[in-house]
């Protein structure tokens, strides 16, 4: 823009300095008179923004969405609210949106007239280009003359955060989990009058109970209406492990290993939480990371948002993120571990949780298929085969580019 304006400017220059001439030169009025409508004109324009310099009083509301997903279209809205008594004209606003492209980063929005002690509302769309917490802003306003010709610029540091959460696909079959047995003091135990239960004691009859659960010797005595109550017993448990390490985040924007662990840790995390399996999430970023055991959406809500800020900061490796937590995981669930290629060596350790009735569940990134100028079938069938040689059965196996829905549709998915 002052590129635009220095041009501008010097042909404006070369324009009085040849009015000026041809008026002395010549003695032809219409040199005279064009010399000084043009001063006129910029001695106009310089009261009019040096008024407005001192005078502009803006206030600026911004409202958008507080969450959005990867590759949604958001909607921001800004109310630009003049106080002064004085009107202005063609103003340019401009609104800095970090969760856009780098190259779009900067939306501008230009209107040619606010009249005094009025509200405009500014409306543009942003494309939520990748995950993480944002703070979109600060605004900057410039304040143009009504001849186009000098402007000021302003700074309002009007910041508004929003999460823009991980992409998630749909996944239809993941593997089977392990039932395990709920504790009488456990993770959203609930009371039920259903079958093969565990019988917990009696209540009151409520609407809708079913009648074949009266227990009738209570209503007897109480001469009231009593039904059995049953401790729901058997529940699905599952602990997603996985590390984001620093060293080994190979590949280039949302094309990085990083990237894909998150997307199907938050994909696992719905399909889980969809099916009212409860879980939890151990990883490791710049620090230890244990989202303990729940279900439920309050849930999901609080995995989405430690996955759509956590980053590839991890100096430790996944053998000892699982060393440290093997013991804690309880018997009689289910581990999904997201890992790569390299971190093959920690599946026989792995596996010793059938011992404990624990199910695995790897599901492994081909790491060498992130870096250039690899061939990623090749790397596959290199990684399949050091695989196979430590286990007995077919983890899942995610490269570069893969459709991760037929990944899940696959015939070795059971």
């Amino acid at each position: 823009m002052l590129k635009i304006f220095i041009k501008k400017w010097i042909f404006i220059f070369f324009l009085l300095l040849f009015s000026l001439i041809g008026s002395l030169k010549s003695h032809i009025a219409f040199f005279n008179i064009f010399f000084w409508i043009l001063l006129s004109i910029i001695f106009l324009e310089l009261f009019w923004v040096s008024l407005a310099y001192f005078t502009a009083r803006f206030s600026f509301e911004r409202n958008l969405p507080y969450k959005s997903v990867e590759d949604d279209t958001i909607t921001i809205k800004t109310n630009v609210i003049n106080k002064t008594i004085l009107p202005f004209f063609n103003l340019v606003l401009e609104d800095y949106v970090y969760c856009e492209e780098p190259t779009r980063q900067k939306h501008t929005t230009m209107f040619e007239f606010i009249g005094p002690k009025k509200i405009l509302t500014l409306t543009y769309r942003c494309f939520c280009y990748k995950r993480g917490r944002y703070n979109i802003g600060p605004l900057k306003v410039f304040f143009f003359g009504p001849f186009g010709l000098l402007f000021f610029k302003r700074k309002y540091e009007v910041f508004s955060e929003i999460y823009i959460y991980p992409k998630t696909f749909t996944i239809h079959k993941l593997g089977p989990l392990t039932k395990g047995i709920a504790p009488w003091f456990g993770i959203e135990t609930s009371r039920v009058s259903g079958d093969d239960d565990e019988f917990f004691g009696v209540r009151e009859y409520k609407s809708g109970d079913p009648i074949k659960k009266i227990h009738w010797a209570t209503t007897a005595k109480k001469n009231q209406l009593i039904v059995k109550e049953f401790q729901r017993q058997s529940f699905y448990r599952a602990s997603i492990i996985f590390n984001l390490e620093r060293q080994t985040n190979y590949g280039t924007g949302r094309e990085r290993v990083a990237e894909y662990m998150i997307k199907l840790a938050a994909s696992i995390a719905k399909y889980l939480t969809l099916r009212g399996v409860s879980f939890e999430v151990i990883s490791h970023t710049q620090e230890t990371v244990h989202v303990p055991f729940n279900k439920g959406e309050n849930h999901l809500e609080e995995v989405m948002k430690f996955l759509t800020i956590a980053q590839a900061e991890s100096a430790v490796s996944l053998r000892e993120i699982f060393e440290e937590f093997s013991k804690r995981l309880p018997n009689d669930s289910s581990m999904i571990a997201i890992m790569q290629d390299s971190d093959w060596e920690c599946l026989p350790a792995m596996m010793s949780l059938k011992l404990r009735n624990i199910s695995l569940l790897p599901i492994i990134l081909v790491s060498s298929s992130f870096k250039e100028k690899k061939d990623i079938e090749e790397s596959e069938r290199e990684t399949k085969l050091n695989v196979s040689k430590t286990i007995d059965f077919v983890p899942i196996f995610v490269s570069r580019g893969d459709n991760f829905e037929e990944i899940f549709l696959s015939s070795n998915i059971k």
